[in-house]
């Protein structure tokens, strides 16, 4: 599966907002481990993912 990689390499393109990894990192839960999904305000950094009504 290939195409999975490009969708995180967008969102780890930033910082993430919530738990304030830096860009390149995986979002983390607060016990400090790797997130099992990335948070939903990091989503909104890539402009192609961001609402349209925005």
């Amino acid at each position: 599966m290939p195409g999975l990689a490009e969708p995180a390499a967008a969102v780890e393109q930033f910082d993430c907002p919530t738990c304030e990894v830096p860009a390149g990192s995986a979002c983390r839960t607060r016990g400090g481990k790797v997130a099992t999904k990335y948070h939903t305000p990091r989503f909104t950094l890539i402009p192609s993912s961001a609402p349209s009504w925005r």
